[in-house]
């Protein structure tokens, strides 16, 4: 008994080791996030097989980007929550992050009651500008925001206190609850409805395990701490929100876009391009969650976190690297893989010198990914300037894509030159500032 309990002794300090070293947490969310992401990719390959309607996998997509977009936005919540758990973590201030996950509770099941009677009011004259089937498709997607803006707390307890074993097994077993319960639904005759609400009722249920879990912090009164006022938290979130909303509003307003100004034939080969061009994003997206916490940790020790940066970047950027490299070296497969049986609508369109249609797709993702780890950066660090480059970037995007759509390759050109300036003008600045 007295070895087994050593060996054990030795597992966990090896376990701790690795979640604490910069290495081994970027490894644990790289593979965490990247088996997520394949995760979630099978499923919209799963329902590309499965809408076979025409229309029906655009409808998904387009209302799965505005859902995208929209919770993405409500990662501002989770952002602020986590910066406030990394910093009061490292001043081993429990009461306090008992207090600020009370307030962002009641402030979230709030406004999911607004986004819901929101939701009911735009449902019909959404539907008609997007050319869906049935408003309630929208309604669908308010409830699912909704609920998304409070699953915001527990994750972000878990990544501000760097639990990233514990993040990493939660995003996975969303994902593969979202597959589980998306196809019983979907199979069962739901269509469109079950594809969309999939993804939120396997979220509740990993999140009631992870509420549980810190269910000291959610259960009981709110704590009364001299001098803490958990709400002048809630004032860093209009920069942030602004800042995190823009990103995914980049990255996911395209399809939108294409939905509402091309035929649904084009809109469908676009969205099937889009599953492969978007994956980009999914990769790399472990070393940003590593990354924000620990840089908010050492802002708050006082420590420098430029290395930090720098190596994120690499990593970042060697990811991103690869998985464009493996769509120029197997166009063909690519296309197959993401899109099945329209692979080859897909396979042979090309964009400017003859770059394949899923290579060019996955060459802007690439970019985005870039900007969003230099976006949190600029966020650990409390900055704001940076925001005035989103929103010229945004504008510049929508603007260009409602000029220039003549081809779907016209499309992604917009947005690599829109990607390429603001990741140019955003490395600038990180590397120019001076940490706080």
């Amino acid at each position: 008994m007295e070895t087994v309990g050593a060996g054990l002794g030795v597992l966990k300090e090896k376990i701790t080791s690795l979640r604490t070293s910069l290495v081994g947490a970027f490894g644990i969310m790289m593979v965490a996030v990247t088996l997520a992401g394949v995760l979630n990719y099978v499923f919209s390959i799963i329902m590309t097989r499965m809408l076979g309607e025409t229309g029906a996998f655009a409808d998904f997509n387009s209302l799965n980007s505005i859902f995208l977009i929209a919770t993405m936005g409500a990662m501002a919540f989770q952002t602020v929550i986590t910066k406030n758990v990394a910093e009061l973590t490292v001043l081993d201030e429990h009461d306090k992050i008992r207090a600020l996950v009370h307030e962002f509770s009641r402030l979230l099941i709030w406004l999911g009651a607004v986004v819901m009677v929101v939701s009911l009011a735009v449902a019909w004259p959404l539907a008609s500008v997007l050319k869906l089937d049935s408003p309630l498709f929208v309604i669908i997607v308010g409830s699912a925001i909704a609920v998304t803006l409070y699953l915001t707390v527990p994750y972000g307890l878990l990544q501000g206190e760097q639990r990233f074993i514990g993040l990493g097994a939660a995003s996975i077993a969303a994902s593969v609850l979202r597959i589980l319960i998306g196809v019983a639904i979907v199979a069962l005759g739901a269509g469109v409805f079950g594809a969309l609400g999939a993804g939120t009722l396997a979220g509740i249920c990993v999140s009631v395990v992870v509420i549980y879990y810190y269910r000291d912090y959610f259960v009981g009164r709110r704590p009364v701490v001299e001098g803490f006022h958990p709400a002048k938290a809630l004032y860093a979130l209009v920069p942030v929100a602004v800042a995190v909303s823009l990103v995914i509003f980049m990255t996911q307003i395209d399809v939108v876009l294409v939905k509402a100004v091309k035929s649904a034939a084009q809109a469908d080969l676009y969205s099937y391009g889009a599953l492969a061009g978007k994956a980009v994003l999914f990769f790399p997206g472990g070393i940003t969650l590593v990354m924000f916490p620990r840089v908010s940790a050492l802002i708050a020790e006082g420590k420098p976190t430029r290395r930090v940066l720098a190596w994120s970047l690499g990593a970042c950027t060697l990811i991103v690297a690869a998985v464009v490299g493996f769509y120029a070296l197997f166009p063909r497969f690519t296309s197959t893989f993401f899109a099945g049986k329209h692979g080859k609508e897909i396979y042979g369109l090309t964009g400017f010198f003859g770059m394949e249609f899923v290579v060019l797709f996955g060459l802007v993702m690439a970019l985005f990914a870039i900007l969003s780890l230099l976006v949190y950066y600029h966020l650990a660090l409390d900055r704001r300037a940076f925001i005035v480059l989103l929103v010229a970037g945004a504008a510049a995007e929508v603007v260009g894509i409602l000029l220039f759509h003549d081809t779907l390759p016209d499309v992604l050109l917009v947005m690599l030159v829109v990607g390429a300036v603001l990741v140019a003008a955003n490395l600038a600045l990180a590397f120019r500032e001076k940490p706080a």
